[in-house]
């Protein structure tokens, strides 16, 4: 109730409040620092009055700028729904809060557990190749040759050359 004030009394009313962007009604109420040469990584910037709602205070740091997001979102939601007098017993904004608590919290709740999948049974048979001019040219390239064929033929009752090199034979 006093953050949802607060922010009427900046925008300048409830009607103004509903036609401003959720965007900018998380930066109402922030304050400019000056931070003439002292550190920025102490600088909260968009820390406007919704920061300062329990909702977001009771949040996990980590996740405190996504709930501002959220909450002024909703804020603006509602503010239309009440400037527009769609809602005069106040049910909607009662239901957003839950909503809003409720997604809080599921934010916060582990990731489920990963299954560890068993690895399907390879097939025996190899793969088909697409036959093609590329795999033709490779297959020359890289194939054997009558030359090599020649050269890998072992003589049998033959005795073979002994090559010398240094100390060791070839």
């Amino acid at each position: 109730p006093e953050c949802a004030s607060k922010l009427m009394g900046v925008a300048g009313g409830l009607v103004k409040l509903s036609k401003i962007p959720a965007c900018n009604v998380q930066l109402l109420g922030a304050k400019k620092k000056h931070l003439a040469g002292f550190s920025t990584s102490t600088n909260q910037q968009h820390q406007g009055y919704i920061s300062a709602c329990p909702l977001v205070m009771g949040t996990p740091p980590f996740l405190r700028k996504k709930a501002c997001r959220l909450i002024a979102g909703k804020c603006v939601l509602m503010a239309r729904v009440d400037a527009y007098g769609k809602d005069p017993e106040g049910k909607a904004g009662r239901e957003q809060r839950d909503q809003i608590a409720a997604r809080i919290d599921k934010w916060q709740e582990p990731p489920p557990a990963r299954i560890i999948k068993p690895l399907a049974v390879p097939d025996s048979q190899p793969k088909k190749r697409r036959g093609g001019r590329r795999l033709r040219k490779q297959k020359e390239r890289y194939g054997m040759t009558e030359m090599r064929r020649q050269q890998n033929r072992v003589n049998f009752n033959t005795a073979e050359e002994e090559i010398m090199d240094g100390e060791d034979t070839v």
